[in-house]
């Protein structure tokens, strides 16, 4: 009976990372080209401060679907860098792709999935299940994928993804999120009473099972230095001087004891390719404005880097990039489109 318990009790956390098998094929994050990582962590980086952004805190369940909600973070970071707007990406999109037949994922294939085939919003493909936390079942269905949504994942395709060498340097860890705007890495547990708080303990042997998390802030506090995760486990509510959101920060005895293995950055690719026309054009003026010469018509607009039809109510503070036939296009304001005359094709 205390061996079923046990055994329910780890499977109530978020197992599903596998370990990469090596591939000489990888890029390699090397962080600084001479010498070691120089990192500040009395500065520290925060993603959400740095962005101006809220990353609302995911919940897998007990699904085995951590590599999709780790790499499904980190690819929306990403686009809020280039849109300063974050709405969160699909997670069952990616994983769904790439899960193996015992469940989980190898941590490598989230990224290769990013760079290969993109990425869609959560509104787009949704992750929970009934309003509430997926079942890996739910997660592994794949009725959502057509061609409509293949070809708006590529709005968010990445360029490259990196394997970051010595998973147990902490300067390298917090040095590759300070020049990416986070990392997605693995991370060995077990279920020792401490992954529902603010401060989770490392595993007293090799630990239990492995679990990814992006990663995407560092520092130094009363305790010392950390790395902060936003994790996949709901909210934890339970905030203090050191824990002034729902991240969990884990210190330096995972990489002393070497439990963190294979860390990643990804690198974006701008949403949108312009032409050098466009581009000509929109140097040249200090206001971005709609280019009427590059199609004969608008097939619709991307909000704040999302496929939408054209529609007559729009925030004020949304950002629209008005695309024409040839895939071309500007970006503008809900203001300025608002006073803008319309043709017959928008």
């Amino acid at each position: 009976m205390n061996f079923i318990r046990s055994f329910i009790r780890k499977r109530q956390f978020g197992t599903g990372a596998l370990k990469d098998p090596q591939d000489l094929r990888d890029y390699t994050y090397r962080g600084a080209p001479m010498g070691g990582p120089t990192v500040d962590w009395n500065t520290g980086y925060d993603v959400e401060k740095v962005l101006d952004i809220k990353i609302n805190i995911k919940h897998q369940g007990p699904s085995s679907s951590c590599v999709g909600q780790g790499w499904s973070y980190y690819v929306a970071v990403l686009d809020a860098v280039e849109t300063g707007y974050y709405s969160g990406d699909s997670a069952k999109a990616i994983y769904s792709q790439i899960f193996l037949p015992s469940g989980g994922a190898y941590i490598r294939d989230g990224g290769k999935i990013l760079v290969d085939w993109g990425a869609v919003d959560e509104t787009m493909v949704r992750s929970s299940e009934s309003g509430g936390p997926p079942s890996e079942a739910f997660m592994r269905r794949l009725d959502w994928k057509n061609t409509k949504m293949d070809d708006l994942a590529k709005i968010l395709q990445s360029k490259e993804y990196r394997v970051v060498e010595s998973a147990d340097n902490m300067d390298m860890f917090a040095s590759a999120i300070l020049n990416n705007h986070g990392i997605v890495g693995g991370v060995n547990g077990e279920n020792n009473g401490s992954w529902h708080t603010n401060e989770p303990k490392p595993p007293i042997g090799n630990g239990d099972w492995a679990h990814c998390i992006y990663f995407g802030k560092f520092g130094t506090d009363e305790l010392g230095r950390y790395i902060a995760t936003p994790n996949s486990w709901g909210t934890r509510n339970k905030k203090d001087a050191l824990h002034p959101d729902d991240w969990q920060k884990l210190r330096s005895d995972y990489f002393k004891n070497k439990f963190m293995f294979n860390p990643w950055t990804l690198t974006d690719r701008p949403n949108v390719v312009m032409s050098s026309k466009t581009q000509e054009i929109m140097d040249k003026n200090e206001k971005k404005i709609i280019i009427e010469g590059e199609g004969p018509g608008r097939k619709g607009v991307v909000v704040n880097g999302r496929l939408l039809e054209i529609t007559k109510d729009r925030a004020a503070e949304a950002s629209l990039y008005v695309l024409n036939n040839n895939g071309f296009g500007v970006r503008v304001n809900t203001v300025m489109w608002n006073e803008m005359a319309k043709g017959p094709n928008f």
